[in-house]
């Protein structure tokens, strides 16, 4: 198991290595599930891992939620007030 667990590290490095090569949006083959536990973890590249998207986009829902909840507390305090 050690052997196997050595080889799946050497893929994760070559997969994180290939990662850092390509331009930005570029496509890469995608890790392909496999039946992991405690006992066989996952090991996925700092990309891979990631669990969402980072910038303008995320600041942008920050932003509309805030001011959804303003107009909500507006209404709210109006309507009910």
């Amino acid at each position: 198991m050690s052997n196997e667990f050595e080889m799946q590290k050497k893929r994760t490095a070559e997969r994180a290595d290939l990662q850092s090569e390509l331009a930005g949006g570029q496509p890469m083959t995608p890790l392909l599930a496999d039946d992991h536990s405690s006992a066989n973890p996952a090991l996925e590249t700092p990309v891979e891992g990631r669990q969402g998207f980072l910038g303008r986009p995320v600041l942008a829902v920050l932003i509309g939620g805030l001011i959804l909840v303003g107009i909500a507390w507006i209404v709210v305090h109006y309507v009910a007030g």
